[in-house]
Order: C-alpha cells, then sequence, then structure tokens
C-alpha cells in the first residue's frame, strides 16, 4: 500500500448491508438510473461510509434550523442587531480558539469517542434552549452560553469527522466521499432553513431547538452501533502543545499539504470575507428588500447543491489538481462578476457561480490533505483547513472593512476575488498536486 492510499476495506461492518441489486429481485431500473448507479462514487458502496452519510444528514439538517432559530431569538429578545451580531461572533470564537487542540484530540484518542461527546454536547445544548425558550428564560447570557457550546463542539466535530471519512474510505475514493457529503451540506442549506422559518412562524424558535436536539440521535445512534477501524493514535507521553506542534511541522514539510493549506487560508480570508456585505450589497447595488436577500442566499444554497450532484456524478474521473484549476476562475469571475453587478438578473448567476466554484475548490483541497495525512496525524492536518475558513472569514470581514477607507468597499473584494483566483491556480497548478495522480 502506498502513502496516498488508505485503508482498504472489504465490506466493513455497518447499520446497513449492500442489498441486492434490483436485477435480482427482479425489477430492472430504467436506464437512465443505471447510468446514475454506474456513475455514483464508488465511496457510495461502502456501507459504513453509507451509515455514516445518513446519520448525518438529519444533524445538517438541525443545525441549519437551530442557525436560523438562534438568530430570530436573540432578536427577539433583545431587539438589537448588535446583539445577533455578538451571539454570532461567540459561536465562531471557539472554533477559532479550539480547532488545533481539537485536532490533537481526535489524533490521540478514539474518534468515534470525540464526535459522540461533540454531538452529544450540541444535542444538550439545544434542549437547554428550547426549555429557556419555552419558559422565556433566553437571556442574552442565556443565548451567548449556548452559542459558546455549539461553537466549542462544533471545534472537535469537524476536523473530526474529516478524518474519520479518510480513516474508512480509501484514498482513491475520498472525491466521491467529499461530493456526497458536500451535496448532503448542500441541500440540508436549502431544506434547513425554510423548515426552520416554517416552525418559527407556527410554533416558535423553541421547535426549532427541540428539532436540532432530536436529530443528533440518528448519528449518535450510527457512531455507537457501527464498527469503526482502528486508527493508530499518538503516544501519551506527547502533550497537547507538543501534538500541535507536530501537526504543524509535518503540514509544512509536505509540499502538497503545505500548498493546500495556503489556499484554503487565501480562501477563507478573501473569498468568504465577502458575505457578512451581501445585505450592503442588495441595498446599495440592488436597492433590493428582504425577499431579494432571502433569494440571493437560496441561490447559493441551490448552486452548491446542483455541483454537489454533479461532482458526485463525476467523481471517478475527476483530479484534484485540474478540479482546483477549473473551479480557480470559476470563483473568481463569479465574484469578481457580483461585485460589478447593478440588477438582480446579473447577480443571481454569479452567486450560483460563487456557490459552485468554492465547493469544487472546497472539495478539491479536503481531498488532497484527507490522502496525504498518515491515520494519526490526519486530525491534526484537518484541523489547520478547518481554522482556515473559521478564522479566515471573520479576518476576511475585517481587512475589507479597513480596506474600504482607503477605496470603495466592493472595488476591495473585486481585488480580493483577483488574489484568491491567482492562488487557487498557483496551488492547482502546483507540481506536488500533479503528482498525486
Amino acid at each position: 500500500m502506498s502513502e496516498l492510499e488508505g485503508p482498504e476495506i472489504d465490506n466493513p461492518g455497518g447499520l446497513l448491508p449492500l442489498t441486492a441489486s434490483a436485477e435480482v429481485q427482479g425489477q430492472v431500473p430504467p436506464r437512465l438510473l443505471r447510468q446514475l448507479l454506474r456513475r455514483a462514487p464508488e465511496a457510495a458502496q461502502i456501507p459504513l461510509f453509507r451509515n455514516y452519510v445518513l446519520g448525518l444528514a438529519p444533524l445538517a439538517l438541525g443545525s441549519w434550523m437551530q442557525l436560523v432559530a438562534l438568530g430570530y431569538l436573540t432578536l427577539q429578545v433583545t431587539g438589537s442587531a448588535a446583539a445577533v451580531g455578538l451571539v454570532g461572533a461567540a459561536d465562531g470564537i471557539p472554533a477559532v480558539l479550539l480547532s488545533l487542540p481539537a485536532g490533537a484530540a481526535s489524533d490521540r484518542h478514539s474518534r468515534r469517542a470525540v464526535l459522540m461527546g461533540a454531538s452529544a454536547a450540541m444535542g444538550l445544548t439545544a434542549l437547554g434552549l428550547a426549555l429557556a425558550a419555552a419558559l422565556d428564560r433566553a437571556t442574552l447570557p442565556v443565548l451567548l452560553g449556548a452559542a459558546i457550546c455549539f461553537g466549542s463542539a462544533d471545534a472537535f466535530d469537524a476536523p473530526t469527522r474529516q478524518a474519520l471519512v479518510a480513516d474508512i474510505v480509501p484514498s482513491r475514493q475520498l472525491m466521491g466521499a467529499a461530493a456526497l457529503t458536500g451535496t448532503v451540506s448542500s441541500v440540508t442549506r436549502v431544506i434547513g432553513p425554510a423548515v426552520g422559518g416554517v416552525l418559527l412562524a407556527t410554533l416558535g424558535p423553541a421547535s426549532c431547538f427541540l428539532a436540532m436536539a432530536f436529530s443528533v440521535v440518528p448519528f449518535l445512534v450510527v457512531l455507537l452501533l457501527s464498527h469503526w477501524p482502528v486508527v493508530p493514535v499518538v503516544a501519551a507521553r506527547l502533550g497537547t502543545v507538543r501534538r500541535m506542534v507536530e501537526g504543524l511541522r509535518w503540514s509544512r514539510a509536505d509540499a502538497a499539504s503545505r500548498t493546500v493549506l495556503i489556499a484554503s487560508l487565501a480562501l477563507g480570508v478573501l473569498g468568504i470575507g465577502y458575505m457578512p456585505y451581501l445585505p450592503v450589497f442588495n441595498r446599495e447595488l440592488l436597492h433590493g428588500g428582504g425577499q431579494v436577500l432571502g433569494l440571493m442566499y437560496s441561490v447559493g444554497g441551490i448552486g452548491a447543491m446542483v455541483g454537489g450532484i454533479g461532482l458526485s456524478l463525476m467523481s471517478r474521473r475527476l483530479r484534484q489538481d485540474r478540479l482546483l484549476l477549473g473551479s480557480a476562475p470559476l470563483y473568481a469571475l463569479s465574484l469578481f462578476g457580483l461585485t460589478r453587478a447593478t440588477t438582480l438578473a446579473l447577480a443571481l448567476p454569479c452567486l450560483a457561480g460563487i456557490s459552485l466554484g468554492f465547493l469544487g475548490a472546497s472539495t478539491a483541497m479536503l481531498t488532497v490533505l484527507q490522502a496525504r495525512a498518515p491515520g494519526e496525524m490526519r486530525a491534526r492536518v484537518l484541523s489547520l483547513y478547518t481554522l482556515s475558513f473559521a478564522g479566515g472569514g471573520p479576518l476576511g470581514t475585517l481587512v475589507y472593512a479597513g480596506a474600504s477607507r482607503i477605496v470603495p468597499l466592493f472595488d476591495a473584494i473585486a481585488g480580493g476575488a483577483v488574489v484568491v483566483g491567482l492562488i487557487l491556480l498557483w496551488s492547482g497548478s502546483h507540481s506536488a498536486l500533479g503528482r498525486l495522480n
């Protein structure tokens, strides 16, 4: 087995065994369905990965509902837009502070145990918020505390999940696995806020938090009952700080990982930092209201969903370097075009292109890191990738705010789009990525 390959898994244990084919059962599927099944990612044939995705889908749906309800309840309780921003920051700060220690913990302990702890923390926090909202005890300190708990749990959840997927999926199938999980995330991004809005209007915020609490259960069941591979762990003699330093040194020494992490940081800072300014873009350039802003967010989710499905169907033929080279100009030109758009008809295709480009670039970069990092180092390397977006996004927002004092805001974002595009192109054309294939 080469260093780029993950563990070979022959029908690993899971909750859902492979089912007999439709032909064996006497039901021949239509030709289109047969073609789709042939193009489906090979990772979908691994029962353990299928169980993981099936458990993850309700959790992702509940998370979007919780996100909508938390902002709504904060505004309802305080009447302050600043308080909404404060709660949002309270959710994001733990990811910046805890991502690296979380990666070290995941490499030291059982990934299943780390994920079960993080998921249980999310569920219990959501249940507490549901009770507070139902009893009219949801004060600002309570909401801030809940946001910190959610953010802390997510800091441990994200790199551990990404490492777990690489533990159970061979490296040549990681592209399809990332595309499938990205599709699930995109679908829930579209459906979750809509369902959350209906629940808010009919039953109130407590119902959204209660739904989030219950959405954790399927994922916990999958984690508890499935048979997960044993991954070598870091020696106990190494402390948390030394394990973090070891991960940083390995990422710096490996050319492909170093290149991808530089690109992910650029995408996190300059490529995501524009997002909080979408309401400003809507008001100043499009002169739109709340409905237009909601449509802009929805189109982004739909674009990512379509892109995820397309990547899933093409994953067997895609190479990481070529996917990154194709995604770079799409993302950069779409973001640049958005800053020049003055009508909704021009802005919506740009938003869809941004989502498609981001999904392609992030899928390529994630699979490189999953394939390159050794099993005992994987979560620490992926925690750097998580940190690029968790910390890069808020930093980019501040960078654009500072730049807007010198040049117009949207000119600054347009310049950032050009820089991101060039760095992604450099990363995709790097010889270290070409050698992976």
